[in-house]
């Protein structure tokens, strides 16, 4: 049975293989979205903020999403960030899941998060030139925004969409008991 759990200290090494094992996915494909790779110090910090979340699977961690309160300066405006948001990040299944609409229903969970912690939006970004990836936020029913080009940055694509009850998500993906 699948369950999804607040991330704790213990997760760090199996978030980091779950992680850097997409991002290798990735870099093997041509696409240099997590080029830099994924370490225990830039995790820990999002996991000791209670932001990451683990799906497990009989145990293993299959999956991974983060959903913060902060909104990327380099990327929302002064008044997006003003407003009741979440933010989605470092969303990653593992490549044996893939196909499988793991992704898109964490995307649904997330969704609903944010309308249970009294969001009206969630937002993402993506990287600017990963047009599958922008593909597949449409599928999922969200909108694009706007494409933020800043030299030091790759990603810069903005989504968003509108947080709602999602009781199917939530009840896929329930809470396991910690």
């Amino acid at each position: 049975m699948r369950s999804i759990e607040t991330a704790g200290p213990d997760d760090l090494d199996e978030v980091l293989a779950l992680l850097n094992g997409v991002a290798s996915w990735l870099m093997s494909r041509g696409i240099r979205q997590w080029a830099i790779g994924f370490t225990a110090e830039k995790m820990a910090p999002i996991i000791e903020r209670g932001e990451l979340y683990v799906v497990r699977e009989n145990g293993a961690a299959i999956a991974t999403v983060t959903v913060s309160t902060d909104g990327d300066a380099d990327f929302w405006t002064t008044e997006e960030r003003a407003e009741p948001a979440r933010y989605v990040a470092k969303l990653a299944t593992a490549r044996e899941y893939s196909g499988q609409g793991l992704g898109a229903l964490l995307l649904r969970w997330a969704v609903d998060l944010g309308s249970r912690q009294g969001a009206q939006w969630v937002r993402l970004d993506a990287w600017r030139t990963n047009y599958q990836l922008h593909d597949f936020y449409r599928k999922a029913g969200w909108s694009h925004l706007r494409t933020v080009e800043l030299e030091h940055r790759r990603s810069g694509a903005l989504f968003q969409h509108p947080a709602v009850s999602d009781p199917e998500a939530r009840s896929a993906l329930p809470v396991a008991s910690q």
